[in-house]
């Protein structure tokens, strides 16, 4: 697997040999987050066939350049897959290139195919999973999946509308001249045949799905066309740490392309094809005033992305931004791709990790489930990154994470007396116990977020309708009024037996480290914020474990709690991004204030 870049892309290229290629598209947006370990062991499967396999991130996504808000995005990507098929020809010298995509990767795979084609150029095949074949209707789904997470996960929020046009789902935004793009899109209507050889994958199969329909439409322009069930797609597209590796389907896409037919042509240049090998090679990216490169860490177990200033300024400071959850290194939103360039621009250096078994790390899992993602290993892991960083000569390291990175930057401050700064966005455990290995670590909403849901019309329109299922409600509420009650009851037992209600807190709940953990920072001068969501599930953790006015926290000026009005759990609202932005820039300016005050002589005192 080695790491390049192209015409402002970042990929990679998985395998080399064979007489045809593979590019994939993946989509964009959430759906290409939910999905990345999936795509990423798709071209694991086809280059361990001897299919070489090129994945990589369009302009404005993943670790590419752009914002993502740039015109013409629609033709810019497809752009964007011509020229991947471009390098992977000239990266493996592969005569035949067939295209699989993913959704709206699967589309735009589908639109690229066809101009291809109108090069004299056609691709080998065409692989289309799950395609997205009626622009208007995935509009339709995409918008209400982003009003029902609005309803049901943060109804007390009223977050800015996107901009007049443009749609935002969960943590992405399509821009309104994309939207527009799609809103016309219709596959089963485009003239010509894309590609000789089609296999579908139908997520849905049955009389609403729109794939049959699209194979009626290719067979009729001349295409031999495979349709396919799609095993393990609802598995695949979900919140990163919970996806799977939809196995079957892979196995099956990687049988059908490695028996492709082999054209004499293809015969002939196999003996002249040059073998790509494994390795890290030269991908720096220079882009919007940040050097980055990609590093590989505790023993190249650990892949990541270091930002640099790049006008080669000495950045004294450098931040580590940890995986959240399963998701791989760019964060929710490219929420760290985005801050780690800012920060490189203000000549801090920022390095966006995965963690060996997530993301691009060379030997990340097929499979991911919570209590690893909190394990002792984990721990262990961010605490390698911390050393290698400080081993560069960073005078101070600050650790930023959001909610499972913000446990795993706690837990390695504690250990490495290098971390001097903490930036943690929505923790919601101090401690991993076993018990929280038995329950997955699961923790209800506030009592309150269920009352705003209430209010929401929409969600009495879901519940009569079987979307919300009132038995698995009433539990939950019923559970959650159960643990406070407990917290309450624990508290009262303390001040009746004439201890304090910290003590009570501390023996009901097990939680008595959270105090020691802040005041062990606070001794060794680590500048730790903790920010939260008026009503995220943390605050209410927090309250628990320091007390309801955080007295715990009394005499310790080096921990703070801040509350943010806008800022929902995971950062999937644009302005809870721009408010976890702006408490990493300043934390960054508090400690080079801090090295600016340590650099300063000592006043000399004039003798009487």
């Amino acid at each position: 697997m080695k790491r390049i870049v192209f015409e402002g892309c970042t990929g990679w290229l998985h395998g080399s040999g064979r007489r045809t290629g593979v590019v994939l598209c993946a989509p964009p947006g959430h759906e290409g987050m939910w999905s990345y370990r999936g795509l990423r062991h798709l071209a694991d499967d086809l280059a361990a066939a001897d299919i070489p396999t090129l994945r990589f991130d369009y302009h404005g996504t993943g670790d590419a350049i752009g914002n993502g808000d740039e015109p013409a995005c629609q033709a810019r990507w497809i752009a964007n897959i011509l020229a991947a098929v471009a390098e992977l020809r000239t990266r493996t010298g592969v005569s035949q290139v067939a295209l699989c995509g993913l959704r709206l990767g699967a589309s735009l795979a589908a639109l690229a195919a066809e101009e291809m084609t109108r090069r004299g150029e056609p691709p080998a095949a065409l692989v289309l999973l799950a395609p997205v074949v009626n622009g208007r209707a995935f509009l339709r789904e995409m918008r209400a999946l982003h009003v029902n997470w609005l309803n049901s996960v943060v109804p007390d929020l009223r977050p800015r509308p996107a901009p007049e046009g443009a749609l935002d789902v969960l943590s992405g935004r399509f821009g309104a001249d994309f939207v527009q793009g799609i809103e016309t899109l219709r596959l089963d209507r485009q003239s010509g045949c894309p590609a000789s050889h089609v296999l579908l994958f139908d997520q849905w199969p049955g009389t609403v799905s729109a794939v049959p329909g699209l194979a009626v439409h290719y067979e009729a322009a001349g295409a031999r066309v495979d349709t396919r069930e799609f095993e393990g797609y609802a598995d695949m597209m979900r919140s990163a740490e919970y996806s799977t590796v939809p196995e079957s389907a892979w196995r099956q896409v990687t049988g059908w392309l490695a028996a492709l037919p082999v054209t004499e042509g293809e015969r002939q240049n196999d003996k002249a094809r040059p073998r790509v090998q494994d390795g890290h090679g030269n991908a720096q990216l220079d882009v919007d005033g940040a050097l980055e490169q990609p590093i590989w860490l505790d023993g190249g177990s650990q892949f990541g992305v270091l930002s640099l200033p790049a006008d080669g300024a000495r950045a004294r400071v450098a931040v580590i931004f940890p995986n959240t959850g399963g998701n791989h290194h760019i964060g929710d939103g490219r929420l760290f791709v985005g801050l780690s360039r800012r920060l490189a621009r203000q000549g801090v250096a920022a390095l966006r990790l995965d963690l060996p078994a997530l993301g691009d790390s060379p030997r990340a899992h097929r499979t991911m489930n919570i209590p690893e993602i909190y394990s002792v290993a984990s721990r262990a892991q961010m605490h390698a990154a911390v050393n290698w960083m400080a081993s560069r000569g960073f005078e101070r390291v600050v650790l930023a994470g959001v909610c499972s990175g913000a446990f795993l930057s706690l837990h390695a401050a504690l250990a490495n007396d290098k971390v001097c700064g903490l930036v943690l966005a929505n923790l919601v455990k101090y401690q991993w116990t076993d018990a929280d290995d038995d329950t997955h670590g699961k923790t209800d909403q506030p009592l309150r977020l269920f009352w705003h849901a209430a209010l929401k019309p929409g969600n009495w329109q879901r519940l009569a309708r079987g979307d919300i299922h009132p038995g698995r409600l009433l539990k939950t509420v019923a559970r959650r009024i159960g643990a406070l009650s407990m917290y309450h009851a624990g508290r009262l037992a303390a001040r009746l037996h004439g201890g304090t209600s910290e003590a009570g807190e501390l023996t009901t709940s097990g939680r008595s480290p959270a105090r020691q953990f802040m005041a062990k920072l606070h001794q060794r001068g680590v500048r730790t914020e903790l920010l939260y969501g008026v009503t995220d599930v943390g605050l209410e953790e927090t309250a628990q474990c320091l007390g309801r006015n955080l007295e715990g926290l009394a005499g310790l000026s080096q921990v703070s709690v801040k509350t943010i009005e806008c800022f929902d759990h995971s950062l999937f609202l644009q302005e809870s991004r721009d408010n976890f932005c702006e408490h990493v820039v300043r934390h960054v300016e508090a400690q080079y204030a801090a090295l600016e005050r340590a650099s300063q002589p000592e006043p000399v005192l004039q003798g009487a």
